[in-house]
């Protein structure tokens, strides 16, 4: 895992190209991340998955801001090598080390340069951290029941389905449910082909 960014300039990236890489970076978001964050965040064809509490599904520079300063939260965005601009971010939110938890949650832009086991990648090396430097001993998520790309993945990192929790999200004015779900240490899939 590298602590930054590669270092060339962006290479010009047209939606839906499959990219030959299979090498990523991951690290901390810098200040230049937090605006790419809080706009993903503002995207609603992308937030309408998320819930940042009190029914929030946007946040702006300066929560984003907040969170990064926060011991609450292992945030970091990730992207394919030759790329400076981030693909997407990964996180381990609400962390209670009294109890020893958190709550996974991922993004990716799917308009920026990434490749199939991207995503993957770097959402198994954030959850190993959390495991090993934040000594966590459960991970939670949960993935809206129309999702299916999330539950794909939350699948296959090694989390299992714990539950439903019934017609407590709105996506484009619809009730839906939240499939919940837990991920212990000796749970935590392998590494892929493509790491």
């Amino acid at each position: 895992m590298s602590d930054h960014a590669h270092p060339h300039s962006p290479t010009t990236f047209s939606a839906g190209e499959a990219l030959p890489f299979t090498g990523y970076w991951l690290r901390e978001p810098n200040r230049d991340d937090v605006h790419d964050i809080a706009a993903w965040l503002a995207q609603p064809t992308i937030n309408r998955w998320f819930d940042f509490g009190l029914g929030r599904q946007a946040l702006t520079a300066l929560a984003v801001l907040a969170m990064l300063q926060s011991r609450r939260h292992r945030i970091r965005v990730f992207g394919p090598t030759g790329y400076r601009a981030p693909s997407g971010l990964v996180a381990v939110s609400d962390i209670t080390h009294r109890f020893a938890t958190g709550s996974f949650w991922v993004l990716r832009d799917s308009q920026r340069p990434a490749y199939a086991d991207m995503t993957y990648d770097a959402s198994r090396s954030v959850l190993r951290e959390s495991f090993e430097c934040d000594k966590l001993h459960c991970i939670t998520a949960w993935a809206v029941e129309t999702n299916v790309a999330s539950q794909r993945l939350l699948g296959r990192l090694g989390f299992r389905t714990i539950g439903l929790q019934r017609a407590c999200h709105l996506v484009d004015g619809k009730r839906l449910g939240r499939l919940l779900y837990d991920l212990l240490r000796d749970d935590l899939a392998a590494p892929s082909r493509t790491s």
